[in-house]
């Protein structure tokens, strides 16, 4: 029993075969990681998340457990829009874009997921297709920034996961895993997870391509002896001279 009554969380307990495998069908079923973590018999989304590290064919499972259902999501949600553009349009299709369509991808970007992994699957338009749609309708291309946005927060939390479920044996990779994260957390929101040194430094630059003008001026002094009060009186002495003939 937890504290004050309740019942311990499977999450605190250790990783069975069992709870791996009703996870992995609940998800093959439709349901999402993050509904089944709110079932008090089932672990927290930390803990899952560890597990699937800890236990690599637990994480093979569940990973294509999960794109499988996204797929069989993402081919009824196209069943449903083609039975509804044949209506609306009985004698052909219509756009090849489509806003449901691009919600899905940028729920999907939203999430996580890589681009080139979201365009390997079946029915789903093409990298180069998608970066078109990027540049010809604002709609998705607000939608687009905004995924990459909340892609950039979800790489944020993963960097945090990947450090904490590193093990003696694993924490060579995991550096590897964490830097790469690292690196795109910081290009995708540079202004908030990048360097400020290094935001600056761009910010300068790009000024300075605007207007060469504004390169600022790096002035070094150097002082190769020491300086005595005899070198002083000489320099002023000399500087008087100076003044003196130019008047």
């Amino acid at each position: 029993m937890a504290r004050g009554g309740e019942p311990a969380r499977v999450g605190e307990s250790k990783f069975t075969a069992e709870i791996g495998e009703e996870i992995v069908a609940r998800v093959s079923a439709g349901e999402n990681v993050r509904a089944i973590c709110q079932d008090p018999e089932m672990p927290c989304r930390n803990t899952v998340r560890t597990w699937t590290h800890q236990h690599p064919e637990f994480g093979a499972e569940l990973l294509a457990a999960t794109k499988g259902a996204r797929i069989a999501a993402r081919m009824r949600d196209r069943a449903r829009w083609d039975a509804h553009e044949a209506r609306r349009h009985p004698r052909g299709r219509g756009s090849t874009y489509r806003r449901e369509l691009g919600e899905t991808i940028c729920e999907r970007l939203a999430e996580g997921e890589s681009l080139t992994s979201i365009v390997r699957d079946e029915g789903l338009p093409s990298y180069a297709t998608i970066l078109r749609w990027v540049n010809r309708h604002p709609d998705f291309q607000e939608m687009y920034v905004q995924a990459r946005e909340i892609q950039a927060h979800h790489y944020f939390d993963e960097a945090r996961d990947v450090a904490l479920a590193a093990t003696p044996n694993s924490v060579w990779v995991s550096r590897l895993q964490f830097d790469i994260i690292r690196w795109q957390t910081a290009r995708l929101a540079p202004q908030k997870y990048c360097e400020r040194l290094i935001v600056d430094a761009a910010i300068s630059a790009r000024r300075v391509r605007e207007d060469p003008r504004r390169a600022p001026m790096t002035v070094i002094l150097k002082r190769f002896t020491e300086v005595t009060a005899e070198d002083e009186a000489e320099h002023d002495a000399t500087q008087a001279l100076f003044e003196r003939r130019r008047r």
